[in-house]
């Protein structure tokens, strides 16, 4: 999973069910109207079972929940047991699911929702070619690194053989008996954002090659890893890790996905205490886009993995990097730059959906067997089979694909690199041409690259990218470009929020309903009462309900390495009897310190002298706020509201809200 998801979101998700009878009373007391029609299931599983494939675990039918709102498509261009008294990770991706009552760790899985395609995310959707992972053991802590009879890297400072463990799994991966690679297949990119199937011919992610995952091992012992990474350091070390192997170019690294691998006893982006095992994420770099894990020694937490099935033996110790090392690989491949591939309306990828099922239930963990080894593994959801599976039919590559390229805002008179990324399914070289070039712009037939310094267009206009190989097969994408005087910041920005609108819905605030997006205070505050409107849709978040103390909202966002500006925008009416000038009524912008829960700095204050007269658009840039912290670090927002007397005089609404950067 996403880092936002992993940590923060998904950290949230308890079991949500409620009991409805007694919700209904409390939400007719509270004025709220036909709050059930919201929450009832809408998108039930075609079946409660399933034929058994090779792979494939069969039992009881998965749970389900209430349904989730997908993003609109666009057109034009435009994230347990108690261990020696420390509490273990209890939710999120590799948590301990607990015995499933309310707040112990059970995991609220999303089984009921597609997975729709978000439309890509800096000119990547999916993995379109052959998939591959390098594997960096990061600090001196890991000890001198030899080589195994098996060609397996080792290291002294690896006491439960974390590292040839790994290795092993990606080596296997597209060997025989390998049904689970094949789920990935059914995803693709170049298709409208919203789309919840592939159609013929579209750049799907390929089947791997046998043997041809693991594309390099380092071990980067120069230096010590920090106790506690930071997760810009985690960053920078895949950032020296595509330097180390050599990946230099936005088409060297297309494909790839860099798997930091922390040294035991080490407390990577705080991770026992913010309660997840792993986290994928990207960044934009001078070496192209480069998508990498967090992968903390995870052995040292029972709730990782660890002896999972009960075996209680050394290769049992290692059970979470098949299960999480599986998660993460899978979410990468079909969401490298996270949020731009297959989520669905929760903000869940295919991984997170069908975590931690027990074995032995419908689409429950299971031991698959490859070349090299028997290992333990999650389902990955199939919107093919509408179901958590272990295999799926294998769906083709086309000869010829393009990755998807983003559209665009670039400054006259300054020199551009725009990388087009073919692949060809047998390897063959490619000859790239393009129309539709504004002058000053070309591309070269062999690197694919567009290049040049443009005069301004200060419109949009269509650019087609077409690669073809020696035999003929082509395959074309196209993007829209604005070339102005004013400047512009390369790829267009997508919605990083989950729920924007609010219309996932929320009655509670104890994590029982749809409520984790944005973290309510307190019971009704994200709501569909009938006092007031919403500015689109049936859901809204009114602030400034309570005296006794203050509501608020908060929504976590992941920034990216590399990225410099972020623009967070919402909907506002304020509706006030307060008309003191002396103790007005507040809303406050807060950023919030992921770590500790502490206010990073107010953005900007609202306040009930500027009633509205209905919704108005708000902006606010976090550029300078996020620059304290360090870009790729994740950052709490938080609105929160503040009545003065003592009773409540101000209304401050807020609806479709959205969080962009760039």
């Amino acid at each position: 999973m996403s880092r936002f998801r992993s940590r923060l979101s998904e950290r949230a998700q308890r079991g949500r069910r409620t009991a409805l009878v007694a919700l209904a009373a409390a939400l007719a007391g509270a004025g709220l109207s036909a709050p059930l029609s919201a929450m009832a299931d809408s998108h039930l599983p075609q079946s409660d079972t399933v034929a058994v494939q090779p792979g494939t675990p069969k039992g009881a039918a998965p749970q389900k929940s209430g349904p989730r709102r997908a993003k609109a498509a666009r057109t034009g261009p435009v994230a347990a047991a108690n261990n020696g008294g420390r509490k273990a990770p209890e939710l999120v991706d590799g948590a301990d699911p607990g015995t499933g009552k309310n707040g112990d760790g059970n995991v609220a899985n999303q089984y009921d929702l597609q997975v729709t395609y978000k439309g890509g995310q800096e000119s990547t959707g999916v993995v379109i070619g052959a998939p591959k992972v390098y594997l960096v053991l990061w600090g001196s802590q890991w000890g001198t690194p030899s080589t195994s009879a098996t060609g397996d890297v080792t290291a002294t400072g690896d006491p439960d053989q974390a590292a040839p463990y790994q290795q092993d799994f990606f080596k296997g991966l597209g060997s025989a008996g390998d049904g689970w690679s094949a789920v990935l297949t059914q995803y693709c990119e170049g298709i409208a954002a919203g789309s919840v199937q592939c159609p013929a011919g579209s750049a799907h992610i390929p089947y791997p090659q046998a043997g041809s995952v693991l594309a390099g091992v380092w071990v980067d012992n120069a230096a010590p890893a920090p106790q506690s990474a930071t997760e810009p350091q985690i960053g920078a070390e895949a950032l020296a890790a595509a330097k180390h192997f050599g990946n230099l170019t936005e088409a060297q690294n297309r494909n790839v996905q860099y798997v930091i691998d922390s040294p035991q006893g080490t407390d990577p982006d705080k991770w026992k205490e913010l309660g997840f095992c792993a986290w994928h994420d990207f960044q934009r770099s001078q070496y192209g886009q480069l998508a990498y894990t967090n992968m903390p020694y995870l052995s040292d937490v029972a709730g990782c993995g660890t002896n999972w099935f009960g075996e209680n033996t050394p290769r049992g110790r290692l059970d979470g990097y098949g299960i999480i090392g599986g998660h993460e690989y899978a979410e990468t491949v079909t969401d490298p730059n996270t949020p731009g591939g297959w989520t669905d309306a929760t903000g869940q990828e295919v991984g997170d959906k069908c975590a931690w099922i027990p074995q032995g239930s419908n689409g429950g963990l299971f031991f698959e067997n490859l070349s090299t080894g028997s290992f333990p593994l999650q389902t990955l959801w199939s919107n093919s089979d509408h179901l958590c599976v272990g295999s799926d039919p294998v769906v083709a590559s086309p000869p010829v694909s393009v990755s998807t390229m983003c559209d665009r805002v670039d400054k006259a008179g300054q020199p551009l690199s725009i990388p087009a990324v073919g692949v060809s399914s047998s390897g063959a070289a490619l000859t790239y041409s393009a129309t539709g070039l504004p002058q000053g712009l070309a591309i070269d037939a062999h690197s694919g690259v567009i290049s040049g310094t443009a005069a301004a267009t200060n419109n949009y206009q269509r650019i087609t990218v077409t690669a073809t190989d020696g035999a003929g097969k082509a395959a074309s994408t196209g993007f829209w470009e604005n070339v102005s005087a004013s400047g512009g910041t390369g790829c267009g920005s997508i919605e990083q929020l989950t729920d924007p609108g609010f219309e996932n819905g929320s009655a509670d605030v104890n994590h029982t309903v749809m409520t984790d997006a944005w973290g309510p205070s307190g019971y009704n505050i994200i709501t569909p009462s009938s006092l007031h409107a919403s500015h689109s849709g049936s859901w809204y978040a009114w602030l400034g309900q309570n005296t006794g103390t203050d509501d608020s909202i908060t929504a976590y966002l992941n920034t990216y390495p590399g990225y410099r500006q972020a623009q967070f925008s919402f909907w506002l009416d304020v509706e006030s009897t307060n008309a003191s000038a002396s103790a007005p009524d507040t809303l406050s912008l807060v950023a919030i310190n992921q770590y500790t829960g502490q206010t990073i700095g107010t953005v900007k204050t609202w306040t009930s002298q500027n009633t509205t007269g209905g919704y108005q658009y708000q902006s606010v840039d976090l550029s300078s706020v996020i620059g304290q912290v360090g870009w790729g670090t994740t950052v709490g927002l938080k609105l929160v509201s503040h009545e003065t007397g003592t009773s409540p005089t101000t209304a401050f609404l807020i609806d479709d809200a959205s969080a962009r950067e760039s």
